[in-house]
């Protein structure tokens, strides 16, 4: 039920968020880590989040709600994201894959 969040170590606002979602994840939900993602190195700015169970690959707004869903603290925002109006507006200009299911 875990997921694996990738970031980029070179990125200072990458490593305080990845920080904090650490921080909130009381349950252990969420495993970080600076090491290159399966679909390879991380871009700064970007996630790319792999379910831990499955191996699917999510990135963009898809990889956010993945986080989103399994840490209480921002649980209200991963079940908004999965309103797809509500998708489509918090994916605007940023493409991601929805584990198989890719719009890059």
């Amino acid at each position: 039920m875990g997921v694996t969040l990738f970031y980029n170590a070179d990125c200072p606002d990458c490593g305080r968020r990845a920080g904090r979602t650490a921080r909130l994840d009381w349950l252990r939900r969420v495993r970080v880590s600076t090491d290159d993602s399966p679909i390879g190195p991380v871009p700064r700015g970007e996630i790319v989040v792999v379910d831990d169970d499955t191996g699917r690959v999510f990135t963009g707004v898809y990889a956010t709600r993945a986080v989103c869903i399994r840490v209480p603290a921002y649980m209200p925002y991963g079940l908004v994201l999965h309103i797809p109006p509500l998708l489509r507006i918090a994916s605007r200009g940023k493409k991601g894959c929805n584990g198989d299911a890719c719009e890059v």
